[in-house]
């Protein structure tokens, strides 16, 4: 706690989730026998990865994240002395097709609405998607405001 290098809560918990598949997939292999080639048939995998009712649905972007964030892992086991190589060291990412899009103010005005019908936290969700938007922020720090943050002069925000 208190370390720079410190992730936040929410990130955490989502580098829990995002660790799942890789698990899943090298989970009951020892850590001294994963080797580079595994991280590729890993990628390869989420190249050819089909839904539920068997459509091709490939998801190159979320396997760069999962075996990055296994090199990650791997990496503070070479800290901790546990193994002396990281192995996933040096892996060629996925090809990926940046797509920009702006959000219409048409959709914006829709979750709105959506997030007032159905009131309470979704409400709430809505108007700091809202927020995040007009304010150009990220949503953790939309998450994290407080009222003492909210000044006439506007909103004082803190670094998530």
């Amino acid at each position: 706690m208190g370390s720079e290098g410190k992730r936040a809560a929410s990130t955490l918990a989502e580098n829990r989730r995002e660790a799942e598949n890789p698990r899943i997939a090298m989970g009951h292999m020892r850590v001294q026998d994963i080797e580079k080639a595994d991280a590729y048939e890993y990628l390869d995998a989420c190249l050819l990865a089909v839904d539920e009712c068997g459509l091709p649905r490939p998801r190159p972007e979320k396997g760069n994240k999962e075996i990055a964030l296994a090199r990650v892992i791997l990496e503070f086991g070479v800290r901790t002395r546990k193994i002396t190589k990281n192995p996933f060291d040096g892996v060629d990412r996925l090809q990926t097709i940046k797509r920009d899009r702006r959000v219409t103010d048409k959709e914006l005005a829709l979750a709105v609405a959506v997030g007032r019908r159905m009131g309470g936290p979704q409400q709430i969700c809505a108007l700091a998607l809202k927020t995040a938007f007009l304010c150009l922020r990220r949503s953790v720090e939309v998450r994290s405001l407080t009222r003492d943050q909210i000044k006439p002069e506007g909103i004082m925000w803190r670094g998530a």
